[in-house]
């Protein structure tokens, strides 16, 4: 997607003065310093670039913020919503996602460049979260993926975005666990990928239902760690469901995804 021949300035300025709004909401330094780095001139420009394509019509306000990204929710054009992850450029990011790109063979020859590597950490979470989709997995669809922000669907209700796992009065605790542990089963089987980052603050609840979010740092089966991410994966779910009364055995679990039929 290449940058319009002619860039409307009053239309930049005014997403730099949306930008500068959200920054300056934050008393928190670090807070700032965050935004900052989210937004530098590359991001603005390809923010544009989406709205000019109709991509997005608005970017509206922030709903998460991550090791590496922040999320926004953003408007489309014909009055829907979207959700816009943003993965910041900085030395930070770069470091934290070193050891989940190094060892996938999808992703070889990357190079020591920065942005590169976190452009390409973009197109991953946008091929785990089409080929998780593809099987029919409850993840969010992956819609567009440019430079360092990918745009998906939007979990939520009515605009407001879902609650995490981790904030939710399970009515049906069994349930819900049955649910996540047969994704990361068939996430594993099906699609030779593990999550890699599962826990209760990367779940969304819509409706009684478990959506599984954050996959960026998915990775194949193949992968050297695969094994040590999945263990601490399960190991994840069972802590947080056995707070609801669910006893659960962790080398069980990892024989019924990982080993035999």
């Amino acid at each position: 997607m290449g940058l319009p021949m002619r860039v409307d300035d009053k239309f930049l300025r005014d997403l730099e003065s949306k930008v500068l709004a959200y920054r300056n909401r934050d008393k928190d330094s670090a807070d700032r310093k965050t935004y900052d780095e989210v937004f530098d001139r590359t991001t603005l420009m390809t923010l544009y670039d989406l709205m000019t394509n109709e991509i997005i019509d608005n970017l509206d306000f922030p709903i998460a913020t991550g090791k590496e990204g922040n999320v926004f929710r953003a408007t489309t054009h014909d009055g829907g919503y979207l959700a816009v992850k943003i993965y910041r450029m900085s030395n930070a990011t770069f470091n934290n996602i070193q050891k989940y790109i190094a060892g996938d063979e999808r992703f070889r020859n990357l190079g020591k460049s920065r942005r590169r590597t976190i452009h390409t950490w973009a197109q991953k979470e946008y091929r785990n979260l089409e080929r998780m989709g593809a099987i029919g997995l409850a993840v969010p669809k992956a819609r567009v993926c440019v430079k360092n922000i990918i745009i998906m669907e939007f979990i939520g209700q009515d605009g407001t975005p879902a609650p995490h796992l981790k904030d939710m009065k399970l009515e049906n605790p069994q349930e819900v666990y049955d649910k996540l542990f047969g994704n990361l089963k068939r996430m594993y089987r099906e699609t030779q990928l593990v999550h890699a980052d599962f826990s209760e603050y990367n779940v969304l609840m819509l409706d009684g239902e478990p959506i599984i979010i954050d996959v960026g740092q998915a990775v194949l089966n193949t992968h050297p760690m695969a094994m040590e991410f999945l263990k601490r994966d399960i190991s994840n779910l069972a802590r947080f469901f056995r707070k609801h009364g669910i006893k659960s055995d962790e080398n069980d679990m990892l024989k019924q995804i990982a080993g035999g039929p």
